[in-house]
């Protein structure tokens, strides 16, 4: 079963109502993890959402999802990727989740849980327009 990799930048449920709120990915369609800047860690997706080809197969991924991640502390980003792949191959259930160990809550500013103790928060959750 593919396991999945969940966001949440809303922080009152009650708002929690469209894309840039709340999301999940599959983890296979996880890109690449990198630095954004002293405070942030950006992970790139394959899009979501896909209309129509790219220059190979529909494989160009030039409007890859994102998700950035606000560092407890700055210029942590090596120990936040690692939390990340640890808590990633761990797969275990966290405080007041279920043991689902196919749903991976990575972060979630509304009940205060995040993957990593690296990570204070969900900054930004972009699903980019689709290719038309």
């Amino acid at each position: 079963m593919e396991k999945y990799l969940y966001f949440r930048k809303a922080t009152d449920v009650a708002n929690d109502d469209d894309d840039a709120d709340s999301v999940c990915f599959p983890i296979s369609s996880l890109l690449s993890i990198k630095p954004k800047n002293a405070n942030d860690l950006a992970l790139f997706f394959i899009p979501a959402v896909r209309i129509s080809g790219g220059v190979d197969n529909g494989e160009d991924f030039t409007n890859a999802d994102s998700v950035t991640l606000t560092l407890v502390t700055a210029n942590t980003h090596k120990e936040a990727m690692k939390g990340l792949i640890e808590g990633f191959n761990r797969a275990s259930s966290f405080v007041g989740e279920s043991s689902d160990n196919d749903f991976i809550v990575v972060g979630d500013n509304a009940k205060n849980i995040f993957i990593a103790p690296e990570i204070a928060s969900v900054a930004t959750i972009n699903v980019a327009d689709p290719f038309v």
